[in-house]
């Protein structure tokens, strides 16, 4: 049976419900049967699966089953059932966890609802649940076509896992769970400051000043020296020599420091106080060497902090282990990465937020979103669609609208961040609003969810449903993340040009590579605001496919980052994987760079095409024991080139041609993915002890080779862009934030600020 249906609300009585307005009794099956047998047949409650039965039928049913009556200030008005999930048909198509229960909920027919009752009883539903400390998550399994389900589910804090089959009732369902954590974040029930304590603090400060020592000592900012007593102690000092940093570490290919964190120390040279470690000291203790401006220190600062703020709400959070965030849904894995980006040590700044702010929009967090809509006038507008899309059909790609009021018909509908209008198109653009050229038309209907790339939202409402991708102006690892309207213009085809170029090719058809396709696009050019300027980028949003759409039988997806993920015991995910899969770690790995290495260097030697391949930029598919299968790639328009100058472009793709050194070509792949993925790759399953790193960087090795054996074709392109040349320039991401950490990069010429620091030597050499 299905039980997690809606129907319309109870009796009404006070003007608004209210989560506290409910408590709950057992359900007497006997004296209950009538009433309920109501409930249940209604027409309402098709998606209940008893509307044929009896009275007699009600209370059979319901002697055997965990079921409650909540009653509204006294009133019975709802009723749940709770279930052991590992004793129902879900446990063949959900990997059980401890604390899983399950969830059915039905609201009692009524002709006269009160405002808000569906949702707020949901809500009493979970707290109630939720009381139970036993309980950490809550399993469900709506009908798959039962929308308005979803969108109450993804209120309180539901997230899809996939859609299944359940396999005794044959019902199509939308398998959604819900932690203790995301129902807290849903409804807001958390102090925005709670996590700003002490104890939380300092660890934050040993996990980024960990970080801070080992990245910059790999672009050679630094310089540990091994300590007198030898073994695998170093030491690093501050540049006037006042303070010291001792560590154990063991340096690992590509230079990568792991460093022991337990085995930091922070010393005063004077006299050998120890001292707090702590980020921001840190980096005002090495300025010199850092290389940090007047201008550019205050504001690194305050990235530091914030991302320190960040790391200390993660560990606020209780901990999960590594095998089983490996077989956790997209979403999940999307909000239980911690480190950001594996290079750069200030990665989560996102400075605009307030604190109140970061607990509604940040992806750690889990909280659903309801975007908002604006109509904007036609003159000013970009409208860009790609193959397949009807313009006419934008509105409902994502979210649905609260309706064109009458005379905007010929406007054109922009989905916004809430943050963005707020702190953002308001002022900026208030001009246009006075004039009546941007209307607000108020929160689309569906809920979202917050990427790792913090603009991006899945919907979670309908998971099907394209991502939506949207202006957000808060300044993040070396840029302001707005969104411009006159690269919206060109967006959809440039994916359809990639598109059909993967579609065309054998190779990468072989390796079941597909891109992501943003295949519509929406902007407004302000009128007076010049072309290029941040104030241009404040307005626009596009769609890209979804992968949950897209996946086959027997297949999930996570984000790539993952697979640099460690749990608080220092266990990593991708490890976990390897052991769930039960393949051999070299053949595992083998698997994972044939679906995800082959296609970058294939695109790279046949057309000059690269990418921005890292974890956050590329979903890794995987079957049901986590072995990799393929690969989507996504932030197409924005973060892939044409060095090939020879290579015929359309003229609205053109603009993704760049000029860059034949010499810098191999760093997309010897950059990209070696040194800014692989090395962190490596080094966790080395030093778990699941793959040496020797064997490792030799799979990467053969996988190359093989490839370049099965394309003699190519193998003039192979000799000048040498793969396995003995070392290859170091460039270095920090460098480039460290010196401007507004712009850090000209996205119209990516290879002219390039840092470089000597070289590095090549593991496949």
């Amino acid at each position: 049976m299905n039980r997690n249906a809606r129907n319309a609300r109870v009796e009404a009585r006070p003007d608004q419900a209210h989560p506290d307005d409910f408590t709950f009794r057992p359900v007497d099956p006997d004296a209950d049967a009538a009433l309920l047998h109501g409930w249940v047949t209604d027409p309402k409650a098709a998606f209940w699966l008893m509307q044929g039965a009896s009275v007699a039928d009600v209370a059979r049913e319901y002697r055997s089953l965990d079921a409650w009556i909540g009653l509204f200030h006294g009133q019975s008005a709802v009723l749940t059932e709770r279930y052991d999930v590992a004793l129902s048909e879900l446990a063949d198509v959900h990997r059980v966890l401890p604390g899983d229960v399950g969830m059915h909920f039905l609201t009692a027919p009524t002709d006269t609802p009160v405002p808000g009752f569906t949702r707020a009883a949901m809500t009493a539903v979970l707290r109630w649940l939720f009381a139970d400390p036993a309980v950490r998550r809550v399993v469900v399994e709506p009908d798959l076509r039962n929308r308005a389900v979803h969108a109450l589910n993804a209120a309180v804090g539901f997230r899809p896992v996939r859609a299944v089959t359940l396999p005794h009732s044959g019902k199509r369902a939308l398998l959604s769970t819900c932690t203790r954590e995301q129902f807290h974040a849903a409804t807001g029930d958390r102090d925005p400051l709670a996590h700003l304590t002490p104890e939380l603090w300092a660890a934050a400060n040993r996990r980024l000043v960990r970080k801070a020592l080992a990245e910059f000592a790999h672009e050679r900012l630094i310089s540990p020296v091994l300590l007198p007593e030898g073994g695998d102690w170093y030491g690093v000092g501050s540049d006037d020599d006042t303070v010291a940093y001792r560590f154990r570490a063991e340096l690992l290919t590509l230079d990568h420091w792991r460093i022991d964190p337990d085995s930091m120390t922070r010393v005063r040279t004077a006299d050998g106080a120890v001292l707090p470690l702590d980020a921001a000291e840190l980096v005002r203790e090495l300025r010199r060497s850092l290389g940090l401006s007047d201008a550019v220190l205050p504001l690194y600062l305050e990235e530091i902090t914030s991302t320190l703020a960040s790391s200390a709400y993660k560990l606020s959070l209780p901990p999960v282990p590594a095998a089983e965030l490996a077989t956790a849904d997209l979403q999940t894995a999307e909000a239980g990465m911690t480190e950001g980006h594996p290079c750069f040590v200030a990665n989560n700044g996102r400075l605009g937020f307030d604190a109140a702010e970061y607990l509604r929009y940040a992806p750690e967090v889990g909280a659903p979103v309801r975007l908002l809509w604006v109509a904007v006038h036609p003159d000013h507008a970009v409208v860009a669609t790609g193959s397949g899309v009807d313009p006419a059909d934008l509105a409902d790609l994502t979210l649905g609208t609260l309706g064109t009021p009458n005379g905007l018909d010929d406007h054109v509908l922009i989905p916004v961040h809430p943050w963005q209008w707020h702190n953002r198109i308001a002022v900026t653009y208030a001009d246009e609003i006075a004039a009546g050229r941007i209307v607000l038309l108020g929160e689309g209907r569906e809920s979202h969810l917050p990427q790792q790339s913090i603009r991006t939202f899945f919907n979670t409402t309908v998971p099907g449903k394209p991502y939506v991708k949207t202006a957000l102006s808060v300044l993040n690892m070396g840029f302001v993340r707005g969104l411009s309207a006159d690269y919206m213009e060109h967006t959809p085809a440039i994916n359809d040009w990639l598109a059909d170029l993967v579609s065309a090719d054998p190779t990468l058809t072989a390796c079941d590579f597909s891109i992501l396709r943003e295949h519509a696009a929406v902007g407004y050019r302000h009128p007076r605001y010049p072309k290029g300027t941040p104030q241009q980028k404040m307005l626009a949003a596009l769609w890209r496919e979804n992968p949950f759409a897209l996946l086959r039988e027997g297949e999930r997806a996570v984000t790539m980052a993952a697979l640099l993920h460690t749990d608080r015991d220092g266990a990593p995910v991708a490890a976990a994987l390897v052991t769930d899969s039960g393949l051999p770690a070299e053949e595992w790995l083998r698997r994972y760079l044939t679906a995800y290495l082959v296609p970058v260097v294939h695109c790279l030697f046949r057309y000059g095409l690269t990418f921005m391949p890292h974890g956050e930029n590329v979903i890794l598919v995987l079957d049901d024991h986590g072995t990799p299968l393929r690969v989507f790639f996504k932030d197409i328009a924005e973060e892939i080139a044409v060095l090939d100058r020879d290579l015929p472009l359309p003229a609205q793709v053109e603009r993704i041609r760049a000029e860059v050194p034949q010499e810098l070509w191999a760093l997309s792949v010897q950059t990209d993915v070696f040194d800014c993925f692989l090395r962190f790759l490596s080094a966790e399953l080395h030093a778990c002890g699941a793959l040496d790193q020797r064997a490792f960087w030799a799979t990467v090795a053969q996988v190359i080779r093989d490839y370049q054996a099965a394309h003699p074709q190519l193998a003039e392109r192979f000799a000048r862009h040498d793969l396995f040349a003995e070392r290859f320039p170091l460039s270095c991401l920090n460098r480039l934030q460290l010196r401007d950490n507004q712009q850090m990069v000209d996205l119209a010429d990516p290879s002219g600020a390039l840092q470089f620091a000597g070289t590095l030597a090549n593991p496949l050499a």
